[in-house]
């Protein structure tokens, strides 16, 4: 019972956290990078 609360309680966290970030990235506060420019930056573009 314990441990499903806790998986539970780190669910809740999870959401919270992204619901942040959403509003963050849609009021222009943050930036997203595609898969590609992620892999050119890093030097791992084929």
């Amino acid at each position: 019972m314990i441990q499903a609360i806790k998986e539970h309680l780190d669910n809740l966290e999870d959401l919270y956290l992204a619901e942040q970030r959403l509003i963050e990235n849609r009021a222009g506060r943050s930036k997203t990078y595609t898969l590609d420019e992620v892999e050119r930056d890093l030097g791992l573009a084929d």
